[in-house]
């Protein structure tokens, strides 16, 4: 018992004892009636404790839906952002995907309006040296890459020769204008096997920076944009190599190609401007 009589050994028979058993008796009267009040306040403190209970776990649920909330718009938000950084990709997809939607042809002013120099975002500029339009392919390429382009349904070549803003390389850099997306994706699948093998490559401007009976020596680099073929020829005056890993080469070839002709002019195309 938590409030009851002292154990019995302390039950004795004389007086003293009887005393003791007495005073004891009256502490345990006042142990059980002690233990009555705290049941009756047990008994009145476990609705409270319910209630309390159901409080905590009403506001766990509550904060548990705030959290899957938020996580939910935070994917929602990252997804957006994905979307918008891919939409203008979309959108010129559709725009240039054949010349049934983008009917226009080029010209020269589109694709180098300032006849002194291709200004890349954040580059310095490359000075022009000359520009050519022609709606023969062929006169812009070398090997059976003409009549690649041709069985694709190329009608425009537009091209400019350059002077990088470092090193001594010169650069031929221009844009192929051909019937559909899917045929520039085809072209774009088999130029490597034909530059490689030297079956077919891009002619530089002016022609003959080198001898076409020599080993090449040059680099070149293409990117396909809707129905356009976007490309650069990279030479060293003399004919010095410019090699696989030469990184003034990829820097041309990130200047001219992918930021100037694919970014600033086909994305002014894009948009109709």
């Amino acid at each position: 018992m938590l409030y009851g009589t002292p154990p019995r050994r302390e039950h004795r028979t004389s007086s003293g004892a009887l005393a003791l058993s007495g005073a004891a008796w009256s502490a345990g009267r006042r142990g059980a009636g002690a233990g009555q009040h705290r049941s009756r306040r047990r008994t009145v403190r476990e609705p409270q404790q319910t209630a309390q209970l159901l409080v905590r776990g009403l506001a766990a649920l509550i904060l548990l839906g705030l959290v899957a909330t938020t996580a939910f718009f935070v994917v929602a938000g990252e997804q957006h952002g994905g979307a918008a950084e891919t939409g203008p990709d979309l959108i010129a997809a559709g725009m240039l995907a054949s010349r049934t939607v983008d009917a226009a042809p080029l010209t020269v002013e589109e694709v180098f309006p300032d006849r002194g120099a291709v200004q890349p975002a954040a580059a310095r500029p490359y000075r022009i040296t000359m520009t050519h339009i022609d709606s023969d392919c062929g006169t812009a390429t070398t090997g059976e890459l003409g009549l690649l382009l041709t069985a694709h349904g190329c009608n425009q070549v537009v091209r400019a020769g350059l002077d990088a803003p470092y090193g001594d390389y010169q650069v031929t850099a221009g844009v192929f204008n051909l019937a559909d997306a899917a045929g520039a994706e085809d072209v774009d699948g088999r130029l490597r096997q034909l530059v490689e093998t030297a079956d077919g490559s891009f002619a530089t401007l002016p022609a003959g920076r080198g001898d076409p009976d020599d080993p090449p020596t040059s680099q070149v680099g293409w990117r396909t944009r809707g129905h356009y073929l976007l490309y650069c020829v990279i030479t060293r005056p003399g004919g010095e190599l410019v090699t696989a890993d030469d990184p003034y080469a990829a820097r041309i070839t990130d200047d001219l190609v992918d930021s100037y002709l694919g970014t600033t002019v086909l994305g002014r195309r894009a948009a109709g401007v």
